[in-house]
């Protein structure tokens, strides 16, 4: 898109933006500002529709100023065209596919936050942080995010020209969608602590989470890692069940939002397990895992270790539009134990970890090859010594 169109879409934001919240939500504006944004849209459309270079046509730029009001919203909003809702029936709103990429759109490219851990996409070795610059050589900066997602749920083989992330390589893939199961919560011990990975949250999660608890309970392992890193997506049911299993009272969580139903979950008092705790995230845990995460922090139960979170702990809904077209809108959000939303900055980890030290080399440099240290998990492990250290000292 060319910048002079680019301009045309964010002085048109301003307009859409107040209008769109009247007609979703209901509100109302004072009459002198919803004129003088008027004034202002006309008088840009008018200069745009006489000067341009090419001749424009007026169906496109209200398409565009609508998906610019959605795009200045949040990231995971978005603006379906009366022309494009028959496509758009047939993707239904659903982040699910079947190659297991959990994307969203930033900077203009379609963004990894998470290949699905079993999936076709994580065994190709497609990565959190990778962009997405073609779909079938289609230029993903030209499509919704929900076209996107819509071609990656494709009934045929999916070509992909990947940005690998922290470099300027580019690399191709072609990925078939499957029936694949995400890969399994896992319990190993690591240097004498207990170390769960949660992948996924998927049906029976909290349930393989509770044994495993148990398990190291019965042990007499009195340290617990969970890592919740790369877990992006999947039942928040199943995450708010889970981090109940480690506590005994308080505030899991809650969702608040002006048009949604106002909910809260409080902590029961059995817990499968109360030893020492400390939950590992970085940018791609989002959603139910920023729940989990962000009910462990409020309620004191254990550190949080790593990077903060990605903020997508949000509830949406497709509203239809009179025009024909319709509109993907965050209508709720998860909240913190302390009722603070999970959105934008994500949770914040107790324990920041500087990662710069395992930035990733550039292709042909002699440390491509070799396997990067896993500093965040290096971190966790630590403390836990450092800790026993200190008691040992008093």
């Amino acid at each position: 898109m060319s910048k002079k169109k680019i301009a045309f879409l964010s002085l048109s934001v301003v307009l859409m933006l107040t209008l769109l919240g009247g007609a979703v939500f209901g509100q109302t504006a004072q009459k002198n500002n919803i004129y003088r944004y008027l004034s202002i849209f006309s008088e840009v459309y008018d200069l745009v529709k006489s000067n341009y270079v090419d001749q424009t046509q007026a169906d496109q730029l209200m398409d565009g100023a609508f998906s610019g009001v959605t795009d200045a919203v949040d990231e995971f909003s978005y603006y379906v065209p009366p022309a494009q809702m028959t496509a758009y029936k047939t993707f239904d709103g659903e982040e699910d596919n079947g190659i297991g990429l959990v994307v969203s759109k930033r900077f203009g490219y379609a963004y990894v936050l998470s290949a699905v851990p079993g999936s076709p996409a994580a065994k190709a070795g497609i990565e959190r942080g990778d962009f997405i610059e073609k779909v079938d050589g289609k230029n993903a900066q030209k499509m919704a995010i929900w076209e996107v997602r819509n071609a990656l749920r494709a009934n045929k083989a999916v070509k992909l020209h990947v940005i690998r992330g922290g470099q300027t390589k580019r690399e191709d893939f072609t990925l078939q969608r499957t029936d694949f199961h995400p890969m399994a919560l896992t319990n190993e011990t690591v240097r004498g602590i207990a170390v769960i990975k949660i992948p996924y949250f998927e049906k029976d999660t909290a349930a393989q989470f509770k044994t495993a608890l148990e398990q190291i309970r019965k042990s007499g392992n009195r340290k617990l890692i969970v890592d919740l890193r790369g877990n992006a997506g999947g039942d928040v049911e199943q995450a708010i069940a889970a981090a109940d299993e480690l506590l005994t009272s308080g505030l899991i969580t809650s969702i608040e939002g002006r048009k949604v139903e106002q909910r809260r979950w409080q902590a029961d008092r059995d817990t499968a397990y109360d030893g020492d705790l400390e939950v590992l995230t970085d940018n791609s845990t989002a959603a139910g895992a920023e729940v989990f995460a962000a009910a462990i922090h409020g309620n004191q139960r254990g550190k949080l270790v790593g990077i903060p979170t990605y903020g997508k702990a949000i509830v949406q809904q497709f509203i239809g539009l009179p025009s024909g077209g319709g509109v993907q809108m965050t209508i709720g959000h998860y909240t913190t134990p302390d009722l603070k939303p999970i959105k934008e900055q994500g949770v914040r980890p107790d324990v920041i970890v500087d990662l710069s030290a395992a930035a990733i080399p550039e292709p042909g440099s002699k440390d491509a090859a070799k396997k990067q240290p896993d500093l965040i998990m290096e971190k966790a492990l630590s403390l836990f010594t450092e800790q026993q250290a200190a008691k040992s000292a008093a």
